[in-house]
């Protein structure tokens, strides 16, 4: 009787055990569906004409419903995690809690609403992500995505390439599954960074995330994204500074001593000779009629200053108070082509500082991470980098369905809320008590 009660046991312990992988891995399969949904590759196949992009697919927006309803679940399966981690993040919550009260002034209260659940929800799975997973854990899911997306990329353009690539403006630069090259150049450029990481963290899967990360890098000059090159080639640097600064500390000084002196050049160049710049990237004083929208869009800021016309409505109506603008441009201008200037048209000056105080002190708890973090270090300082020099070009900033912000979002959660470094052969320290005890050590 003993014995065939312990192979009971033993068979009922394996079932669970097997349940419990069955339940994991579908629990990383929906993970990594939801991530590259959010990329926008899915829905720039499925659900867009390129001779006609003012088209509506209603199927587009019923899509984000079950994706929202994913979202929900895996939030029910980290409850306590999630709930931890929003409880330190009390700034990323008030921003999007402004976005949310702004129908009450919004000139469309509908649209507005429903656009501020959307951002809710792609927020919530930033903070999902940062609740279930750590340093190492989330960059290895996104670094999956990002892989299987460059790879799918590169045999898309050989299976349609009048879709793929321009063939009217910017012609024969690549554009995959998006509809323009921006999009392409900034999504790899993210999966270069992404794959830098990465390999900083699991250095023994070199094998993978290098060529994966030099495809990414490919797939960006191939778009002619001029920005997106710079990120790539900014993040570059910034990679190799911070890894001297880590591994070579008597290197410090001379290495800060040369990057604020470079950058202080950078500034100088910019201010005092900006065509020697622009044409060393290959652009015009407009930034490709980007100034242009800038100095349009100051105007219907002024009209509303503080609060803004409500969240996600200020281009929706084409007789709305973006007419005046698309008929200055002579063009269906379809964003700002900067976060912070997108921000200010949905919740006014009020969003603008709350998001700005926010960032800056991600930055900050991102930079404190050099002298007492571990790999998680690179991930910090590259994302946080590379979301402010897309920000100046893409609205990128608040944005609903959007896997940049998900990103952010996921990064500075885990920031506020101090989470232990990532260590790949010390003991795992948490990192508010190194902060803690490194303040009496001075003492």
């Amino acid at each position: 009787m003993v014995s065939i009660t312990h192979s009971n046991d033993g068979s009922i312990v394996q079932r669970n055990h097997a349940l419990r992988s069955l339940l994991v891995g579908v629990e990383n399969l929906l993970y990594f569906f939801l991530m590259l949904y959010f990329t926008g590759a899915i829905g720039g196949i499925l659900f867009t004409d390129l001779n006609d992009l003012e088209r509506d697919f209603p199927m587009a927006r019923l899509m984000w419903y079950p994706i929202y309803a994913g979202i929900a679940l895996l939030a029910l399966r980290c409850f306590p995690q999630l709930l931890r981690i929003s409880v330190f993040n009390p700034l990323i919550l008030i921003c999007v809690m402004i976005c949310g009260i702004s129908m009450l002034w919004s000139i469309d209260p509908g649209i507005s609403m429903r656009r501020s659940v959307a951002l809710l929800m792609t927020t919530m799975f930033g903070l999902v992500i940062a609740a279930r997973y750590d340093w190492n854990g989330m960059v290895q899911r996104f670094a999956y995505v990002f892989g299987v997306l460059a790879i799918f990329t590169l045999i898309y353009v050989f299976i349609d390439p009048a879709r793929a690539t321009h063939s009217e403006i910017h012609i024969g630069a690549w554009r995959g599954p998006w509809v323009e090259k921006n999009y392409l150049g900034s999504q790899m450029t993210r999966g270069f960074i992404v794959m830098m990481c990465a390999f900083a963290m699991r250095p023994d899967r070199g094998w993978l995330w290098i060529p994966l990360g030099a495809l990414c890098f490919l797939l960006v000059v191939l778009s002619t994204s001029k920005t997106a090159l710079l990120a790539c080639l900014a993040a570059i640097g910034l990679f190799f500074v911070l890894r001297m600064f880590r591994r070579y500390p008597v290197l410090r000084i001379p290495v800060a001593y040369f990057l604020v002196a470079g950058l202080v050049g950078f500034t100088a160049v910019i201010t005092l000779a900006p065509e020697l710049f622009l044409d060393l990237i290959g652009k015009d004083r407009t930034l490709t009629g980007r100034t242009d929208i800038w100095d349009a869009l100051l105007r219907s800021i002024k009209e509303k200053p503080w609060l803004g016309y409500g969240y996600g409505v200020y281009w929706m109506d084409q007789l709305g108070p973006s007419y005046y603008v698309r008929l200055q441009l002579q063009w269906g201008i379809p964003t700002a082509h900067n976060g912070w200037i997108e921000t200010w048209l949905s919740v006014g000056l009020l969003g603008v500082l709350s998001f700005l105080m926010m960032f800056v002190w991600t930055f900050i708890l991102a930079f404190q991470r050099i002298s007492r973090g571990g790999a998680e270090t690179y991930w910090v300082i590259l994302v946080l980098t590379a979301f402010f020099i897309f920000s100046l070009s893409e609205s990128a900033v608040l944005q609903q369905n959007d896997f940049s912000w998900v990103i952010f979002v996921a990064t500075a959660a885990k920031l506020f809320a101090f989470e232990k470094p990532y260590w790949r052969n010390k003991p795992r320290e948490n990192y508010f008590t190194q902060i803690i005890y490194s303040g009496i050590r001075k003492d």
